[in-house]
């Protein structure tokens, strides 16, 4: 499965009252098994779950807090959203796959985005994670 936006977080923002800013310093990042990179639906799925999230030494249920967080516009009909690298230090975990970054302080902790990443093991060690140059997560809306 590859990642993407959960679409009705999106939708909600744009068409309700949630109040999500993709500015907060309050998101966090959950990690999964490979069940759930290629259970991921963006189409449907809605809230932060512990189905499928990683147990492991190092590891607390609801993942870790991004900071750094900035949404930005680096081009015409170009939206990014970048945080600083957030990891998970002195940690065992064994095949994350798949990263869900959810709006922790918002109501019903809604799902943002997911990544989902070759699956990778730490042994009393530290998995960090690097957003690209180009963000977490980019939104080209240039109409084709």
């Amino acid at each position: 499965m590859a990642s993407g936006v959960y679409l009705p977080t999106f939708e909600d923002i744009l068409e309700t009252a949630l109040t999500l800013s993709w500015d907060a310093e309050d998101h966090q990042a959950a990690l999964y098994n490979s069940t759930r990179a290629s259970a991921a639906d963006y189409n449907n799925d809605t809230a932060y779950s512990t189905t499928n999230e990683i147990v492991g030494t190092g590891y607390d249920a609801g993942g870790e807090i991004v900071e750094g967080t900035a949404f930005t516009r680096p081009g015409a009909g170009v939206m990014r959203f970048s945080s600083n690298a957030f990891q998970w230090e002195e940690s065992t975990l064994s095949g994350v796959a798949h990263i869900d970054v959810y709006a922790a302080a918002v109501a019903g902790d809604p799902l943002m985005f997911g990544v989902t990443i070759s699956p990778v093991n730490t042994a009393d060690g530290t998995l960090l994670v690097t957003p690209h140059s180009n963000g977490l997560v980019m939104f080209d809306l240039t109409p084709p």
